[in-house]
């Protein structure tokens, strides 16, 4: 498990991303060298990771799919999957599906592109459920361990929501500055500059622009079986329309909660949670029955194992490996 310490920086980063090692180092009561040599071996490890994923003004459709494979395939789906950038997430599950994958693409047609002509083509996969996202209420980079104390939070304040520029069509050096800032969010200007082909001034002009606009945004991200919660749960309820807001919104607000979107599906929302034990599962639902009666929830599935996050890869134990460019960022996508 992480030590305090460690948990204190990571709570850090994800309210800033990208704060500086002596802003960091005055937060957290210690000099810059220590800190930064903290987040050196927590990301040289795989064990935490600051990373740039679609923000909230991407123009871009999400769909979630759970899959059912033929008995003994699903490793082998799971691992074809995690190399397409449209496959941002790729968990083996116990529950109704065997797998569930989050799929960002461009639009409904290469979304239809990519399911029919190559999800459903793949060796072993028996058949899909699919649900689009029609909002996205709350994501990852909106979730905070509870390592800070509120006054050490405020003194960061929260890096900027996307928005506050108009949003603009890519240009492929964009491209290249988003799948650079993909694999390490927090890599100096001219280490993305050399790596994009250009120079660091146009490289930090151009990234910071892409996040205030709303097209990317940054988030510290962690192995989630070292940092105490183990439990990956994903629940789909039903939800009168009337209630549909309200209800998401009480559970944005929830600690254990990282996501909420509303879908077009047979069940019109989906929450997913990291658990410290599957017997919060319960609890939770206890929860939200009290405070919203109507609410029927469907189905869950946890993960048995992630094998992508956002476009993270991750080894047996859980650790973070590697990066695949995201759809739509990527240069280049299956569909």
């Amino acid at each position: 498990m992480i030590g305090e310490e460690d948990l204190a920086l990571v709570h850090a980063l994800q309210v800033r991303p990208r704060a500086s090692w002596v802003e960091l180092g005055e937060v957290l009561g210690c000099t810059p060298t220590t800190v930064a040599r903290r987040w050196e071996r927590l990301a040289g490890t795989g064990a935490a990771w600051v990373t740039a994923v679609p923000g909230p003004r991407c123009a871009a459709l999400t769909a979630y799919v759970g899959l059912r494979c033929v008995t003994g395939t699903r490793e082998k789906v799971a691992q074809a999957l995690a190399g397409d950038p449209a496959a941002v997430t790729v968990e083996i599950t116990a529950g109704s599906y065997d797998l569930l994958v989050e799929v960002i693409t461009a639009d409904l047609a290469s979304f239809g592109r990519y399911l029919l002509d190559r999800i459903e083509r793949l060796p072993g996969v028996t058949g899909s459920t699919v649900a689009i996202a029609t909002t996205v209420v709350t994501e990852a980079s909106r979730w905070r361990l509870d390592a800070l104390a509120p006054d050490q939070s405020a003194a960061l304040g929260d890096a900027p929501r996307g928005g506050s520029v108009p949003a603009r069509r890519l240009t492929e050096l964009d491209r290249r500055l988003l799948a650079g800032l993909g694999r390490d969010g927090r890599q100096a200007w001219h280490q993305l500059a050399q790596e994009t082909d250009t120079s660091a001034a146009t490289a930090r002009r151009r990234a910071e622009r892409l996040l205030a606009s709303g097209e990317a945004a940054l988030r510290c991200d962690v192995a989630g079986p070292l940092f105490e919660r183990p439990v990956t749960v994903s629940l789909w309820a039903q939800v009168p329309a009337p209630e549909l807001r309200a209800v998401a919104r009480h559970l944005a607000a929830v600690p254990s909660v990282r996501f909420v979107a509303t879908t077009a599906g047979r069940e019109n929302l989906l929450v997913a949670l990291w658990l410290r034990s599957p017997e919060e599962i319960q609890q939770l639902e206890v929860e939200l029955a009290l405070r919203h009666p109507a609410v029927l929830v469907q189905d869950r599935t946890i993960a048995l194992r992630t094998a992508k996050r956002m476009g993270r890869l991750f080894d047996g134990n859980g650790y973070g490996t590697a990066s695949v460019p995201l759809a739509p960022w990527a240069e280049q996508t299956w569909y």
